[in-house]
């Protein structure tokens, strides 16, 4: 089934059904107000930010535009040293390392081994995973770390 609706009128601002009165009086005022304002950046009273657009039909989307908002995929075969950018590092093979970077107040990583073996998963510096210098990880086995100042905690 298709989703029809009547075309955006662009441009078109607030208005009011009826007027505002002349004098105002106390009680309740009967009014409809009609928002039907819209252009490619904007919905009525919404401005779109990054990574939001509005097709000329009106047709609001999300698009990836490296924001935050999606969560970054690095599969990886080697021992590989996490980065800034990854969220989600899964390895795909076994007997291989994965180094956390250092640890910023809040950051969080999901790491996850999808390999048939072992792979360990480290920080650096001297910063713990646990109070542990690191930990192994099983077949497809997988946790999330969230650094809280000083080390990274398994949630």
């Amino acid at each position: 089934m298709a989703y029809s609706r009547p075309p955006v009128q662009p441009g078109r601002a607030l208005t009011r059904t009826p007027g505002i009165p002349a004098e105002t009086t106390a009680g309740v005022l009967d009014f409809k107000l009609d928002a039907d304002i819209a252009t490619t950046t904007s919905l009525g009273v919404v401005q779109v930010g990054s990574g939001l657009s509005i097709t000329s039909g009106g047709v609001l989307s999300a698009t990836n535009s490296g924001s935050s908002n999606f969560v970054t995929v690095k599969l990886t075969d080697f021992s590989y040293s996490v980065t800034a950018a990854d969220s989600y590092v899964g390895a795909t093979s076994n007997n291989i390392t994965i180094t956390l970077p250092a640890g910023i107040l809040g950051r969080v990583y999901y790491v996850k081994n999808q390999s048939s073996g072992n792979i360990k998963v480290q920080g650096t510096g001297g910063q713990t995973i646990d109070g542990a210098a690191f930990q192994t990880l099983g077949s497809n086995s997988g946790f999330m770390v969230v650094f809280d100042g000083s080390r990274w905690n398994i949630l």
